[in-house]
């Protein structure tokens, strides 16, 4: 029943759509995009750097990278590809990627294959306005919606998106979604995504949990992979992110969002996780 449940509040919402061959070397350095990214290498060779972690792109794989993720892309000369960027949210307001492990890279089947060549012909004209992410980030386009002419497209488009998305799931997310049920921690995601904008002490998630501080730290690195201060920042940062990107709000405005305490402090974090001053994150968006 729980997977069901995860399963039925998962909503995807199509972006942008293409097939694109790159004639020269092309590199974008430090891309944070406030929807997920997937994509099917078709032939030639480049590279994802995501953190330190350096994914040779290959063809014949498929490949995702989660919103709100920086990373670098560099597509060598003949590198082809199929784009997909996809919006994703649950109803219940937690993120799909801090519930479940995701493969970055997995090697596409012929069914996938087929697959993103259907969606492809189903949404002709979903290309994006530019390559360059620094252009095509600007708020109309992120802001924009795909006007679908018929339930029939949407419907098999959201569907063969379902499809490609669950290629990217670890096979033992049963156990990890058990675990995360069992500490009560899929309300305690909720909880901190559902009051960003307010005080959050561990000691309350903790109790929450029916554990010590100490206890319940060590269990919600284990089960998210980070402390849930650190957690706790990230998800303000991923706000601001979003606040910068699609509105027009001021820093201080976007503070009382995120309920960081001081503009500086504000900024110095900012700094630290995306490379960028707010000004030129947004400027460059």
């Amino acid at each position: 029943m729980y997977t069901e449940e995860i399963g039925d509040s998962l909503i995807f919402r199509l972006k942008n759509l293409a097939y694109l061959r790159f004639e020269g070397r092309t590199e974008y350095d430090n891309v944070v995009s406030p929807f997920s990214r997937i994509y099917l290498i078709t032939e030639g060779h480049g590279y994802l750097i995501i953190g330190h972690e350096q994914i040779t792109l290959e063809a014949g794989f498929i490949y995702i990278i989660p919103s709100f993720t920086m990373c670098t892309y560099i597509f060598e000369q003949g590198l082809c590809h199929y784009y997909i960027h996809v919006n994703e949210s649950m109803q219940n307001g937690l993120n799909v990627f801090n519930l479940f492990k995701v493969k970055n890279k997995v090697r596409a089947t012929d069914i996938i294959t087929r697959l993103f060549e259907r969606l492809l012909f189903i949404n002709p004209d979903l290309q994006l306005p530019h390559r360059d992410p620094k252009l095509y980030q600007t708020k109309p386009w992120i802001n924009q919606k795909v006007n679908y002419k018929s339930i029939n497209q949407h419907l098999e488009s959201i569907g063969i998106i379902r499809q490609l998305f669950s290629a990217f799931l670890e096979s033992e997310q049963d156990a990890h979604s058990t675990n995360l049920l069992r500490h009560n921690m899929q309300s305690i995601l909720l909880y901190i995504q559902s009051n960003l904008q307010s005080e959050i002490p561990i000691s309350e998630l903790a109790n929450m949990a029916c554990l010590s501080k100490d206890h319940f730290t060590r269990i919600f690195k284990s089960l998210v992979g980070m402390p849930p201060c650190e957690f706790i920042i990230r998800k303000r940062l991923e706000k601001a992110q979003y606040l910068l990107l699609t509105t027009n709000m001021t820093n201080e405005q976007i503070i009382g969002e995120t309920n960081f305490k001081s503009i500086s402090y504000f900024s110095r974090m900012f700094k630290k996780y995306t490379s960028y001053t707010t000004t030129v994150f947004r400027q460059q968006r």
